[in-house]
């Protein structure tokens, strides 16, 4: 009687009530917790292990005729070695964020397929000509973010079979301005060829104007007044994280003197953001005109 009526009383009792009430709460709560922490005693908790696979696409970003009619595609592991024909290519020492080299590979033999290849990574570029030669004119478009100052670079070709013996150069990157919108222009003589681009609010910017209101510039102009500086490029960019104008640009190339070259093959790369780089080829065979502002051969025009 007298535990039933001190049970009644703590019924009645708002304290009393606040305690059983969290009680019923707890217990609920720690038989949760006692569940849970037997469970991760059998739980073995890993960190990520995986990472972005290595590709030649971060170096080289793409490999085609200089006519654009056969464009590598991309295959896994490297290609077999044999007796295939030896296929080779002056290539540079020297390539350029963003930029794009021409090359010229030749064989005694005719070949058909030529590969181009990065040790450390997981596939290469493979290129299938349409018919066989023993003289190819190529085109290498690099990557806006080369992830490593100097690499090697191998070259090899095929006639249907076995590829023959691998040709290695080591390259060093120069390390340009990249972004949004960049343009730029590699050449193959001593000679001082410039480059001018025409930004949608009507600046131009070239070596006796660097800069444009936009934020635009130019921040590699080489063999000026034929002093040869070695990379034979030239660069006009909009950084990353600037905002590019919208509306039109005009790209212009000048040989301003040949330096004594006879002949000047030159490449310009296009690169905007979200479009697949746009590359023009082009050649130069007079003394050169001196020319500023307004000067040059038109090369194309792009919308951004």
């Amino acid at each position: 009687m007298i535990g039933d009526r001190a049970e009644e009383e703590g019924m009645h009792n708002p304290v009393v009530r606040i305690v059983n009430a969290v009680r019923r709460l707890w217990r609920p709560v720690l038989a949760l917790t006692l569940a849970l922490t037997s469970m991760t005693a059998c739980i073995e908790w890993k960190q990520p292990t995986a990472v972005e696979e290595a590709t030649i696409a971060n170096y080289v970003a793409s490999v085609q005729t200089a006519d654009g009619l056969a464009i590598a595609v991309l295959k896994s592991g490297t290609p077999s070695a044999g007796a295939g024909p030896v296929v080779t290519a002056p290539f540079p020492d020297i390539v350029l964020l963003g930029g794009t080299i021409q090359v010229f590979a030749t064989s005694t033999q005719p070949f058909t397929k030529v590969a181009v290849v990065i040790p450390g990574v997981n596939d290469y570029w493979e290129l299938t000509l349409p018919t066989p030669t023993n003289n190819q004119p190529l085109l290498l478009v690099f990557g806006q973010n080369i992830p490593k100052n100097a690499f090697e670079l191998r070259f090899t070709g095929s006639s249907g079979g076995a590829f023959g013996a691998v040709q290695a150069t080591g390259v060093n990157v120069i390390t340009v301005g990249t972004g949004d919108v960049q343009v730029n222009i590699t050449w193959d003589s001593k000679a001082d060829i410039d480059l001018h681009v025409v930004d949608p609010s009507g600046a131009e910017i070239y070596w006796a104007g660097r800069t444009s209101p936009t934020g635009g510039q130019l921040d590699l102009d080489s063999n000026a007044g034929c002093g040869s500086d070695g990379p034979r490029a030239e660069n006009i960019f909009w950084t990353t994280g600037l905002v590019a104008p919208r509306g039109e640009y005009l790209v212009r190339v000048d040989n301003w003197s040949s330096c004594g070259a006879a002949v000047t093959n030159f490449v310009v790369t296009v690169n905007a953001k979200g479009k697949v780089p746009r590359v023009f080829v082009g050649t130069f065979n007079d003394t050169g005109d001196g020319g500023s502002k307004g000067a040059g051969r038109s090369i194309t025009s792009f919308t951004y």
